[in-house]
């Protein structure tokens, strides 16, 4: 699922958590994770993305 980096099935603020460490180059992250928080396809993960996972979780984006 777009944005579940943990796998647990929901969209939640430990997920922008993980996407956000992934960004910042402080944790390598796992291809799941990688796949769940690269929303734009380019097999990375930014900041941005990290932050739309956020908005998402806290219902202030409709879609990710």
């Amino acid at each position: 699922m777009r944005g579940d980096a943990d796998g647990n099935g929901k969209v939640t603020a430990a997920d922008a958590r993980i996407a956000l460490r992934i960004s910042a180059k402080l944790q390598a992250g796992t291809e799941s994770e990688i796949s769940a928080c690269d929303l734009n396809g380019d097999k990375k993960v930014t900041a941005s993305e990290a932050r739309m996972i956020l908005r998402f979780s806290a219902r202030l984006e409709k879609t990710l």
